[in-house]
């Protein structure tokens, strides 16, 4: 701004005074100094300082500072890496490769690949997208997962939703007791703040963690070794939510034929809350340490009707018909496991309604992928696998009323949140298009 001088010898402290100076003056744990200018040039350890890339880790992860939950400040800190990295390259390639991870980098970040599209932490998803899609011919996916955090249960994080509820943290808030209603609702609104941002952090780690036991336990957990996954984290646009994930896995066949590794695979999904673990499987869970005792087999079946339960509202609902009455024109997108299937006690693979036009028909025809009508198929036939989608619903016990999420049940007591696990084992055209749906 016109007259005002901005001294830029300790360019951190002076855009965020409140975590340097401010606290220092009342709080024992606040970071006192911080790097010059000088710091900010291209040589890693300046000065005998710590490198950016060791500062911006110990800033955002010491739980004693303010500046671990100051998302402004993080980003401060990542456009200080970022520009790092930057040094000495054209700009117009970031802007086109973006950054990828790297350990052996410096600046934790490098330039990325134009077809970089390995299953790393970092990856061009047009790209990966058209090679997952094609890598469906020779490695097909069978397992569609989805993992979300339930802060109250899921392990690694609960920690912290118990001690926020706890209200324990209220005994380091000077006078609390003495504080107007009006001021410890704004601190409960703080610590909110700041417990989101630790949250987040705990997730991340707690994620990475249960990624690699699903990878490395599936022998154990599913009774076949997998083989290929793939999974990518996704943010809700208009929800400061953390992330949840998305996950592609391929399991071991071995010796099985395609129809019993079919029937095995479909037998790890339950769809019901009665289904989930049968009265006979409780000792066994008890055993490999998903439940404690019998009374937190009621404790899981409870979460599984709160967590699993599908409750429909409007974002859910499709249009299927145009009356005017929205009652008989939406209908939930949601399949409901007894109701929306032919026969509940069966593994059904439905095809899915779709109608080429005719100029598709005709191309098709060419590549002699449609047979044109004749007696035994009136409505023509489609000849190849990919055009012809299908969708599993699994079996479930037919007086099941609650449109339950299909999980597995062994991954469910393990975290005790929601999820979802779809099978893609012989859906033909799905997994593409599953393929295309994770790395959007």
């Amino acid at each position: 701004m016109r007259g005002f001088s901005f001294p830029m010898l300790y360019l951190s402290g002076m855009l965020f005074p409140k975590h340097f100076w401010s606290s220092a003056s009342n709080d024992r744990s606040a970071i006192l100094g911080v790097m010059p200018i000088s710091c900010y040039r291209g040589k890693q350890y300046a000065d005998g300082f710590a490198s950016t890339l060791q500062q911006a880790k110990t800033y955002a992860t010491v739980s004693s500072s303010t500046t671990s939950t100051d998302h402004h400040f993080v980003s401060h800190l990542y456009d200080s890496i970022a520009n790092r990295a930057q040094s000495g390259l054209d700009s117009r390639d970031f802007k086109r490769k973006g950054f990828k991870v790297s350990p052996t980098s410096e600046n934790g970040i490098e330039l990325g690949e134009a077809d970089d599209s390995r299953l790393n932490e970092s990856l061009n998803s047009k790209q990966a997208a058209r090679n997952l899609a094609a890598a469906s011919k020779y490695v097909g996916f069978d397992v569609f997962v989805t993992f979300t955090l339930n802060a109250s249960k899921h392990p690694g994080v609960r920690h912290l939703y118990d001690w926020k509820q706890s209200m324990l943290w209220t005994d380091k808030i000077d006078n609390w007791r003495h504080l107007t209603t009006d001021q410890q609702h704004e601190v409960k609104q703080s610590f909110e703040m700041a417990y989101t941002c630790i949250l987040n952090r705990n997730w991340l780690e707690t994620r990475k963690l249960l990624i690699e036991f699903v990878i490395n336990s599936a022998r154990k957990i599913l009774g076949r070794e997998s083989l290929d996954a793939f999974f990518r984290d996704e943010y809700q646009e208009s929800s400061a939510n953390v992330c949840h994930i998305h996950g592609l896995m391929a399991l071991c066949k071995k010796e099985l034929s395609n129809e019993e590794f079919k029937e095995f695979i479909c037998s790890l999904q339950r769809n019901a809350v009665c289904d989930l673990i049968l009265t006979d499987e409780i000792e066994h869970y008890i055993e490999e340490g998903l439940l404690r005792d019998v009374d937190d087999w009621e404790r899981f079946v409870e979460t599984a009707n709160e967590v699993l339960s599908h409750k429909c509202d409007d974002r859910c609902k499709r249009r299927v018909d145009d009356t005017g009455d929205d009652e008989k024109d939406l209908k939930c997108r949601k399949r409901h496991p007894v109701y929306d299937s032919i026969d509940p006690i069966q593994n059904e693979f439905i095809p899915l309604p779709f109608q080429f036009s005719e100029e598709c028909l005709a191309i098709l025809s060419e590549c002699e992928f449609y047979e044109e009508p004749s007696d035994e198929f009136p409505n023509g036939r489609i000849v190849h696998d990919s055009l012809r989608p299908t969708r599993h619903i699994g079996k479930v016990t037919p007086s099941a009323r609650e449109n339950m999420s299909e999980v597995f049940p062994k991954y469910f007591a393990l975290t005790r949140s929601m999820q979802n696990h779809q099978i893609v084992t012989d859906t033909n055209g799905v997994s593409r298009y599953v393929v295309k749906y994770i790395v959007k």
